[in-house]
């Protein structure tokens, strides 16, 4: 059987998957990473980014299925009243939604 892509058998193609979200934004929040620029997620090889790497596919896990993945029955105790709430993660590297607003 033969794939449409590059004429490859099955049993010869690569197909990347990747247990992170594309990283498109800066983080201010602890990582250096200051400018969209410099993250191939934004450059226009992104877009055939199997081709570029020489893959068949690249595909991504989404953002809620990280969240989703960390979560998962997470809580976290509070000191003062001996009762626990719902852990939260900064995402806004990967939605560009911070969750303080940014002066500059």
């Amino acid at each position: 059987m033969k794939s449409a892509h590059k004429n490859k058998t099955l049993d010869n193609m690569v197909h990347i998957r990747v247990a992170s979200p594309p990283i498109k934004f800066p983080c201010y929040m602890g990582i250096n990473i200051p400018t969209k620029e410099e993250l191939i997620a934004n450059k226009p090889e992104f877009k055939d980014i199997a081709g570029y790497i020489g893959a068949d596919s690249v595909e991504y896990l989404s953002v809620e299925g990280l969240v989703s993945a960390v979560q998962e029955g997470i809580t976290s105790f509070q000191k003062n009243n001996n009762s626990r709430k719902s852990v939260g993660y900064c995402t806004a590297c990967l939605t560009g939604k911070y969750p303080v607003e940014l002066e500059w």
